[in-house]
């Protein structure tokens, strides 16, 4: 072999497992994540939902807990909305439809993400916002998700709940809540009266 071949051999790119970004050569740790290049039980670390560009439910949940946590810390209301959409043509599509949509209704202080994808649904988490806010909220969220999903022969339905800041709740009862608002249309309280 030729010296110049020799010379311009390159070995064989790897990438990292967690994060997918590319890895220099001999490297033990990545350099985006810093997970340990071999380890074989390393997880993506993705918080952002490829499809809408939401959080996904991985970093979504975490952030619920925390926020509920806040809440009761500083004694301030929290509320959550659940949308699920229904009827519409693919799972995919509508899911990108009602994020688009909920990501142009929410506050900046809102943090919108990805909760399931059959059904398509979505989750707002809205820091210091009483009942009156919540409902406020899921009116505008609902009917700029139904507008945006008319095309495509979908409806939405929203679930929500507001959370008192005189007791400690947990983001799975949270959901949980949620969901049943969803299904009977009636908003949930949790949490004991100030």
């Amino acid at each position: 072999m030729p010296i110049g071949d020799f010379l311009r051999r390159r070995p064989e790119a790897q990438t990292c497992l967690a994060c997918g970004s590319p890895l220099p050569h001999g490297a033990v740790f990545c350099p985006s994540c810093g997970v340990r290049a071999d380890d074989p039980q390393a997880e993506p670390l993705h918080i952002v939902d490829r499809t809408t560009g939401l959080f996904n439910d991985r970093f979504v949940r975490p952030v619920l807990e925390d926020e509920l946590a806040r809440a009761h810390r500083y004694q301030r209301n929290l509320g959550v909305l659940l949308i699920e959409a229904d009827g519409a043509g693919s799972p995919e599509e509508a899911l990108k439809t009602m994020a688009a949509a909920l990501a142009g209704t929410v506050r900046d202080v809102d943090t919108p993400g990805v909760l399931g994808r059959t059904p398509p649904q979505l989750l707002a988490i809205l820091p210091d916002t009483d009942v009156a806010g919540t409902a406020h909220a899921a009116n505008r969220v609902l009917s700029a998700v139904n507008e945006a999903m008319k095309l495509q022969g979908g409806h939405a339905t929203v679930g929500l709940v507001c959370i008192r800041p005189g007791q400690r709740v947990r983001a799975g009862a949270v959901i949980e809540s949620a969901s049943r608002s969803l299904r009977s249309g009636r908003p949930e309280m949790m949490g004991k009266p100030a």
